[in-house]
């Protein structure tokens, strides 16, 4: 009777171990992940600024033409 308490127990703590080592694992997944996407935004924005403004007369006709 002790032996099969006992297999219940490891096999418990066997099953509450696997799942907390994957729930540790997902979440550095997500942190790279979310690295990831910084870095890609700021390379993107970094683009989008260093374009030249745009003058009145281009708004203007982007305005009209529905663009804008």
């Amino acid at each position: 009777m002790k032996t099969i308490g006992l297999c219940v127990i490891m096999c418990v703590l066997a099953a509450l171990g696997g799942y907390f080592y994957g729930k540790s694992q997902i979440k550095t997944k997500v942190i790279e992940k979310q690295v990831e996407v910084i870095k890609y935004v700021a390379q993107k924005r970094s683009k989008v600024q260093a374009q030249p403004h745009a003058g009145r007369d281009e708004l203007l006709k982007l305005m009209r033409a529905g663009q804008l």
